[in-house]
């Protein structure tokens, strides 16, 4: 990996995390075979290096979920808004804190001294981390938000700290005489089709005294109830998709 690249990337490191012998970070390479373990350089020796992203991106996950529910801040308050995350990460004795503050409330779109954050949802943890690997390591060359690393690194990172994305949960369309009709001329599976035989034949019987009497009225009248069965399963199922039911 080339040498011009920011050291928190080059150790998969992008949190800039220290090394940490007493409790390891899952994912954590030994401190002895670490690629700058014999370095000169007190700052390349200072950080530690990861397998691979994905476990850098966990320890960066793990950490925020952990000031959250087990660290505080130093007015003994939990740590549960951008400002005290920060500050906790990067205290101003060595960061620009202030600004660190700024980039990440940006990126959350939420006020900085907001204290209704949760580590553990997906989609507050997610750009919190995005913006630190952005903050820590500078532009890089992708168009993500962190511009690192794409999305899949960095959601296998959130899942393999615990946080995962939601499922979108999709309701099934209830199967009536009114939706039959739309079921067969949505072009839908076949399995389906056949759990709504019962009733097709349903809505037909209705029809069938007339269709079949002889008399060109009530053939006529026959054919408008199925037609209309169909028209109203349609709307039915419209109002189903945009979420009326």
């Amino acid at each position: 990996m080339s040498e011009k690249l920011p050291l928190g990337v080059r150790l998969n490191n992008p949190g800039n995390l220290e090394w940490s012998d007493n409790s390891p970070w899952q994912g954590m390479v030994p401190r002895k075979s670490s690629r700058y373990a014999q370095s000169p350089n007190a700052q390349q020796r200072r950080f530690c290096e990861f397998e691979s992203p994905v476990w850098g991106i966990r320890a960066i996950a793990r950490t925020l979920i952990t000031y959250q529910d087990k660290r505080r801040a130093n007015d003994g308050s939990k740590i549960d808004s951008i400002r005290e995350i920060v500050e906790r990460w990067a205290p101003p004795s060595e960061n620009d804190t202030q600004a660190y503050v700024r980039a990440v409330a940006k990126a959350v779109e939420r006020d900085p001294n907001d204290e209704t954050l949760s580590m553990h949802d997906y989609r507050t943890i997610r750009p919190v981390v995005e913006a630190i690997i952005r903050h820590e390591n500078g532009p890089g060359p992708l168009k993500t938000t962190n511009t690192w690393y794409d999305a899949t690194t960095i959601d296998k990172g959130l899942e393999l700290a615990g946080v995962r994305r939601e499922t979108p949960v999709v309701s099934k369309v209830p199967v009536t005489k009114e939706t039959v009709g739309a079921t067969a001329t949505g072009g839908v599976g076949v399995a389906q089709i056949a759990e709504a035989l019962p009733q097709v034949e349903t809505a037909m019987s209705q029809a069938d005294g007339h269709i079949s009497s002889g008399s060109v009225v009530r053939i006529v009248f026959g054919v408008v109830l199925v037609v209309i069965a169909v028209v109203v399963a349609y709307s039915q199922i419209k109002k189903h998709k945009a979420g009326v039911f």
